[in-house]
């Protein structure tokens, strides 16, 4: 039933880690006891903290108590119900979940679905490669406006929260918004304007000539000087 998502924490694994604690500590306790010799404060000490390794772990509880796994729908769910009641970060955590399994899984078509509601609530993106993954899914499912108003967000969003990412999806994101305002949404100023503003903060870049030519078409187009 749809991506499935493993939100188990190791109730298993912190039992066997138990028993193990305290088979090596009774195993070395016998060992001091059965053959003595000098020097073992070095033993004592190690036993008596093995025991209170042991002791610490069996106060710790497991964060979840089941091996249960949530689909992607199960998520969804969760989130909806999550934003109804009016927990807006519990909700945004069970979307975020949900369209990052559904990246990982391959399935960008859904994801993209989904993101599409997860941005209409929040008006939030996500990191640079991804985002832009996203945009281009949606422009294959037609949603042209709202793969420019992501990318739009993503470059507004750059200078505060991805200013230490590889800056290369930020100019993919300037050229790929260009050609969504220029080929998509008819709106060629916007476009000129997009692609003016990413000469002037990448003024090196390797694409420079194809921003060039691109302002050039339009300005044959629409008499934009250029």
């Amino acid at each position: 039933m749809g991506n499935q998502v493993a939100l188990r924490p190791a109730g298993n694994r912190a039992e066997t880690s138990h028993k193990i604690y305290a088979l090596f500590f009774l195993a070395l306790l016998s060992s001091l006891y059965l053959y003595p010799f000098a020097g073992q404060s070095e033993l004592w000490f190690l036993a008596a903290a093995l025991l209170a390794i042991f002791l610490v772990s069996l106060c710790i509880k497991p964060e979840a108590k089941s091996g249960r796994l949530y689909s992607v729908e199960e998520l969804v769910r969760q989130g909806r119900e999550a934003g109804q009641k009016g927990d807006e970060i519990k909700s945004e955590k069970y979307y975020c979940q949900a369209i990052f399994r559904l990246v990982n899984g391959g399935k960008m078509a859904q994801a993209a679905g989904l993101f599409e509601e997860y941005f209409m609530r929040y008006r939030r993106v996500f990191a640079p490669r991804m985002q832009l993954e996203l945009a281009r899914e949606l422009c294959r499912k037609g949603k042209y406006l709202l793969a420019a108003r992501s990318l739009q967000r993503l470059i507004q969003d750059w200078p505060r929260v991805y200013r230490h990412s590889d800056r290369h999806f930020l100019e993919q994101a300037y050229l790929h918004l260009a050609r969504i305002y220029a080929e998509k949404l008819d709106l060629p100023a916007l476009a000129a304007d997009c692609y003016f503003a990413f000469l002037d903060k990448f003024p090196q870049s390797a694409h420079r000539d194809t921003a060039l030519y691109q302002l050039q078409l339009l300005d044959g187009k629409q008499k934009i000087a250029v």
